[in-house]
């Protein structure tokens, strides 16, 4: 009979380890798929995400907060709602997200060159020496590979304060071209390149980009809470953006580590604590606007729908699919009891290969919050199995949650001990 019992208990479990798993699946697919148009601000891409947040948290039983679950966020973004690349002799039409992007702070423009010497630039030194008053309406090409990414932003907005305005810029020498929205407006366009195609001079490009800057447009955080069986004012909050980077043309940017694997963590640890209530209140907060500068969650720490002061702990989980060579925790080392405290119970469970305690950083969405005073750490999985971020490769298709079961598992032993 106990062995009987036995199997029966196991199987169980893995029923429920199945069901977790297949459920966290079903989420990163829906928010990767070609309706959610990128979870950004073209197509109503993050209100359609937010809907499918919203109804799974109420259909699983939890409790929405707000105004039926929704916190309204104001943003400032710069929409790129088409751009065709054609370049080169013999003519040859470039491919969105694959072979090209423009910047997102991009204007619309209609630019034809031919027979163009550009004014390269490779290396720093060369961006410190050079009179930035006589690159007006000049084609400038920086390499990606010599010139940090930084390097040349930070070169290109000096050119928009002392209003520079080259005819065209160019970055070139990407293997893989990542894609960043804009919350502004440059006064001239920025081309990205695959591989390095301009060498000595510009045969001929046409280049023509379609932007809407919006200033306000109207997005939302997420807000909902399973009530603790004895401590209901007290509460621990799990953060994730749901936000990505929307589309270009027909092209868009599926966001399945960044950020639909933090998001599915999310609603499957709602689903189990509103059939498994803890002592203390669970809150799960879904922000928007990350991408574009932590709008989402500075709106949410400055207007919290909780009591901060009653928060045990807040966890912020961005880039969770992977696991296999370990879980970083940022914030660790300022938070050091419960990051040890995350290190003793992997030890014992032998969940991921290391927990690494990280210092402290201000590079997502858990940092709104520190700076209101809330003791938090910033969670991700790392490992070599999957590697995209910020390019249209990043559709999940690879992405097997390798360690969703122990990173859930993680979190609520924690909750039990904290």
């Amino acid at each position: 009979m106990r062995i009987v019992c036995l199997i029966f208990s196991v199987m169980l479990c893995f029923t429920s380890f199945s069901q977790s798993y297949n459920y966290a699946v079903f989420c990163k697919d829906t928010l990767t798929s070609q309706y959610m148009a990128g979870r950004a601000y073209i197509d109503d891409g993050d209100k359609k995400a937010a809907n499918f947040i919203r109804n799974e948290l109420r259909n699983n039983g939890a409790k929405l907060m707000g105004d039926n679950g929704f916190q309204t966020v104001d943003i400032s973004v710069n929409n790129i709602l088409d751009a065709k690349l054609k370049f080169g002799k013999p003519i040859k039409d470039f491919r969105v997200g694959e072979e090209f992007l423009v910047f997102g702070s991009s204007p619309s423009c209609n630019i034809e060159l031919k027979n163009v010497k550009p004014l390269f630039f490779n290396a720093k030194q060369e961006l410190e020496k050079v009179k930035t008053s006589k690159l007006n309406n000049k084609v400038l090409v920086f390499n990606i590979e010599t010139l940090s990414y930084m390097d040349i932003v930070l070169f290109l907005k000096a050119l928009k304060k002392e209003n520079i305005k080259p005819e065209l810029v160019v970055i070139q020498g990407y293997d893989k071209i990542q894609y960043s929205i804009g919350s502004s407006v440059l006064p001239f366009a920025v081309l990205q390149l695959k591989a390095k195609p301009i060498s000595k001079k510009i045969a001929y490009l046409s280049l023509q980009i379609e932007n809407k800057y919006e200033p306000c447009y109207h997005s939302q955080n997420v807000w909902a809470m399973v009530e603790g069986t004895k401590h209901k004012d007290s509460c621990f909050v799990f953060v994730s953006h749901y936000d990505h980077l929307g589309k270009v043309g027909d092209v868009y940017f599926p966001g399945a580590n960044d950020n639909a694997s933090g998001v599915s963590v999310l609603l499957d640890m709602a689903a189990y604590y509103a059939k498994n209530p803890a002592e203390c209140s669970i809150v799960f907060l879904f922000v928007t606007g990350e991408e574009i500068g932590l709008v989402g969650s500075t709106v949410a720490a400055e207007n919290p729908l909780i009591d901060l002061s009653k928060v045990k702990f807040l966890f912020n989980l961005d880039m969770a699919g992977t696991g296999s060579t370990g879980l970083a925790v940022i914030n660790g080392q300022k938070e050091l009891q419960a990051g040890k405290l995350l290190q003793s119970i992997n030890a014992e469970n032998h969940w991921f290969a290391k927990v690494v305690l990280g210092d402290e950083s201000c590079n997502s969405d858990h940092c709104p919050f520190v700076m209101k005073s809330v003791p938090a750490h910033f969670l991700f999985t790392y490992g070599c199995e999957y590697n995209e971020y910020h390019t249209v490769y990043d559709d999940g298709k690879d992405l097997h949650f390798t360690k969703h079961i122990d990173l859930c598992n993680l979190l609520k032993e924690f909750v039990k001990r904290y």
